[in-house]
């Protein structure tokens, strides 16, 4: 008999332990989900203050976009202008200075056209950066001399683009 007491006390105290563990093990598996769950409250409330965010940004941009062009086409006619009146001497020091520019016009624009996905102004952006672009390459030509300035292409190509821009600034 004492054999048949110490094996039900032996298995008692297991069946205890098991009770205990399986408890432990729920407590924790409860803690885990409700991190989790927390977790991605958390990252969900961060996606949507982050999509706020760029939607104010693409707002901005949008309200932006066509008076920056505006001064940066101005900008761009008077530089061509300034650089073409300086004495021969200057010209390519100028030219090289349009050409840092327009580079940064077009990183400008280049940058705005993934801000406006699924927005009416990715298209115009892209052309904005494709004229700085085509306007950089000009403007490195140009720094070669007038003659390899009147006769460099892309001017055709420039002036579609710019069409393109202005057309849809206009509207």
């Amino acid at each position: 008999m004492p054999a048949k007491i110490l094996l039900l006390l032996a298995l008692a105290s297991l069946a205890g332990c098991a009770t205990v563990s399986t408890s432990e093990s729920n407590h924790q598996t409860n803690s885990a989900a409700t991190q989790s769950a927390q977790l991605a409250q958390q990252k969900a409330k961060l996606a949507e203050q982050h999509l706020a965010a760029i939607a104010g940004q693409r707002a901005t941009a949008e309200r932006q976009f066509c008076p920056n062009w505006q001064q940066a086409l101005l900008h761009a006619r008077n530089n061509a202008i300034g650089c073409a009146q300086m004495p021969i001497n200057a010209q390519s020091a100028c030219w090289q200075a349009v050409a840092q520019w327009a580079n940064e016009e077009s990183q400008y624009f280049h940058a705005l056209r993934p801000l406006f996905t699924h927005s009416p102004y990715a298209e115009p952006a892209g052309h904005a950066a494709h004229f700085f672009d085509l306007a950089q390459s000009w403007a490195m030509t140009c720094e070669d001399g007038s003659t390899a300035c009147t006769q460099a292409s892309g001017h055709q190509q420039m002036d579609q683009e710019k069409k393109q821009v202005n057309q849809f600034c206009v509207q």
